[in-house]
C-alpha cells in the first residue's frame, strides 16, 4: 500500500486536497502539507517525516509542484534514506484523483507510470481539441459522401 504526501508553495496541496475530496471523498492516505513562507527545508522536513511516521509500513509518494523548489528537495533529501517512497512533480487534480483509485493495489512503479501517463493524456489545448474534432467531422463527411 502507498501514502501519498502532497505539497507545493503556499496552500496549493490543501487546495488540490479540497478538490479532490468534493470529487473522491475523504482518503486517509492522501495527506496535504504546505511549504509556508518563511519556511525552509528543515520545517518542511519535519511535516514530512511526522507523515511517514504515520505510514511506516507503506511505500510514500511524494506528489509536489515544482521540479526543483523547496517541496521537491525537501522530499528528495529524505527519500535518500526510504527506498520505498519516491518523488513526483507537476502535481495535479487529475494526478490526485487516478492515485486514489490504484494506490492500494498497485506498486510504486506502476503507480508512477500511471502518473506519468496521467499527465501527458491530460495535457489538452481547447483550440487543438476543437481542430482535431473538426478534422474528424471532415473526414467522417468525406466517407458518407464516398457511401
Amino acid at each position: 500500500m502507498t501514502a501519498i504526501i502532497v505539497s507545493g508553495h503556499g496552500q496549493l496541496s490543501t487546495g488540490l486536497l479540497d478538490g479532490f475530496k468534493m470529487i473522491f471523498g475523504h482518503d486517509d492516505k492522501i495527506i496535504a502539507v504546505p511549504f509556508l513562507k518563511g519556511e525552509g527545508i528543515p520545517q518542511l522536513q519535519e511535516k514530512y517525516q511526522a507523515v511517514m511516521a504515520r505510514f511506516p509500513d507503506d511505500n510514500i509518494l511524494f506528489l509536489v509542484d515544482v521540479f526543483g523548489g523547496t517541496p521537491y528537495n525537501s522530499a528528495v533529501q529524505l527519500v535518500f534514506d526510504h527506498p520505498a517512497a519516491d518523488v513526483v512533480t507537476g502535481v495535479n487534480l487529475p494526478m490526485l484523483l487516478e492515485i486514489a483509485a490504484t494506490k492500494e493495489t498497485s506498486d510504486l512503479e506502476a503507480l508512477r507510470q500511471q502518473l506519468k501517463t496521467i499527465n501527458q493524456e491530460g495535457f489538452k489545448i481547447f483550440s487543438e481539441v476543437m481542430a482535431s474534432v473538426s478534422q474528424s467531422e471532415n473526414i467522417s463527411d468525406e466517407e458518407d459522401d464516398l457511401l
